[in-house]
């Protein structure tokens, strides 16, 4: 009996230890951060699900397209796909935004907005049903449905890093 104890036990274990340890990322956590003078530049941030960045090419473009280019429906198409919890850093920010970026170079960060739950979701120029139009890189890509809902995650073990420990000293008196 003991052994099926120990056997449920471990099998718990591995399970918890592999389930996702990130969080949604709230405004509240990046209030501490300000409030313990920590730059939101140094979070290492997760995006949510994966994002598929699209766009129409001509024949000309398909020679500099960065992503990988496809022939669709007789044109071709350039996708950019930022998978299920890539890694991101905030490269500018504002009181309630931030622009993350997913992999090197100018201008190729995706913006985040606080949203009413009080989490950071990705945002669009415009949208167009359930398209939303980006500026990505140099020019301008539709973020395919599904990728409006993408929130900035964090590793829940971070959190802890974002608090500094403090403590109110009550001063010493001669004799006491």
């Amino acid at each position: 009996m003991k052994n099926i104890y120990l056997l449920i036990l471990i099998v718990v274990s591995l399970f918890l230890a592999s389930c996702n340890s990130t969080i949604y990322f709230t405004q509240e956590m990046r209030n501490n951060l300000n409030q313990n003078k920590l730059d939101v530049k140094d979070v290492q941030f997760y995006v949510s699900q994966k994002l598929i960045l699209k766009r129409n090419l001509t024949y000309e473009e398909t020679k500099i397209a960065r992503g990988e280019i496809t022939f669709e429906n007789g044109q071709y198409v350039e996708e950019i796909i930022i998978p299920k919890n890539t890694e991101g850093i905030a490269i500018d920010n504002g009181n309630e935004w931030l622009n993350v970026a997913f992999e090197q170079g100018e201008n190729r960060d995706l913006q985040f907005v606080m949203n009413s739950e009080n989490y950071y979701q990705i945002t669009a120029l415009e949208w167009e049903g359930n398209y939303g139009k980006v500026k990505y890189d140099t020019t301008f890509y539709y973020l395919e449905p599904g990728g409006d809902e993408a929130l900035l995650k964090v590793k829940k073990e971070d959190v802890f890093n974002f608090q500094k420990k403090k403590r109110v000293v009550k001063g010493r008196s001669v004799g006491r």
